[in-house]
């Protein structure tokens, strides 16, 4: 009677362990559910893009302005040439936006230094100089993938202030032109520009600029056209914000 009972007792708990058993393990063709992961990925804005300040140090060379006058009476004689030359230098601000790897923005600057020429001849003589400019440029270049840095082009619009003058009584007669005179002209370029740390990058350039013609007159009917143009090769820094 005790044994039947142990016994009985026996297999219904082994009975009991082995539907427990059962029920947890479930079958190995069962679909297994992954948890997804969520991937985050921060957003990091194109390098170039965005405001700078700056500025520029260089020299102006090869101002070729043809020194001819026509006096009242019809008469016409050159004296000589100014070949404008000297360190100029620049304080500039502009924005950059970035397509890619093609960047393209305004720049605004003001520039002076040292651009000057004089001349004597026969009798006569003159000074002439670039006192300042303001200049408006629009920049557009190419990130070249090897070093992260900018070829690019320029081109914009230029206002200058010019003191000028060609004086004397030579054998041709008596000229007093004498003038301060602001011009408009339009400049040409190329640069390139190299990153040395995150927010600070060094520039060269190479531009040409062109102030076109302005007739100077003084009281005496003789005058002048003045045609100042420079080549001009500069450095520069700038400090990306």
């Amino acid at each position: 009677m005790f044994r039947c009972s142990y016994l009985s007792k026996t297999f219904a708990c082994l009975s009991l362990v082995l539907v427990s058993h059962t029920a947890t393990a479930g079958n190995l063709s069962d679909p297994v559910i992954e948890t997804p992961i969520q991937n985050t990925t921060s957003y990091d804005p194109p390098f170039w893009e965005g405001a700078y300040v700056g500025g520029t140090l260089g020299y102006n060379f090869s101002g070729g302005d043809r020194i001819g006058v026509t006096q009242g009476s019809g008469n016409s004689f050159n004296l000589g040439n100014y070949e404008n030359s000297g360190w100029a230098g620049s304080l500039r601000a502009g924005y950059r936006w970035q397509l890619d790897r093609w960047v393209f923005g305004p720049e605004l600057a003001i520039e002076g230094g040292k651009i000057e020429d004089t001349f004597t001849s026969n009798g006569y003589s003159g000074s002439t100089s670039m006192n300042h400019a303001l200049s408006v440029r629009l920049k557009a270049g190419y990130v070249w993938p090897v070093l992260n840095s900018i070829i690019y082009g320029t081109v914009g619009v230029s206002r200058a202030e010019f003191d000028y003058s060609a004086m004397g009584t030579g054998a041709s007669g008596p000229i007093a032109i004498n003038e301060t005179y602001a011009t408009n002209g339009y400049i040409l370029g190329v640069g390139i520009e190299q990153p040395l740390t995150k927010r600070l990058s060094l520039t060269g350039e190479y531009e040409y600029m062109n102030y076109g013609k302005d007739t100077l007159s003084d009281g005496l009917g003789n005058n002048t056209l003045a045609t100042p143009l420079f080549h001009s090769v500069k450095v520069g820094l700038n400090l990306r914000f």
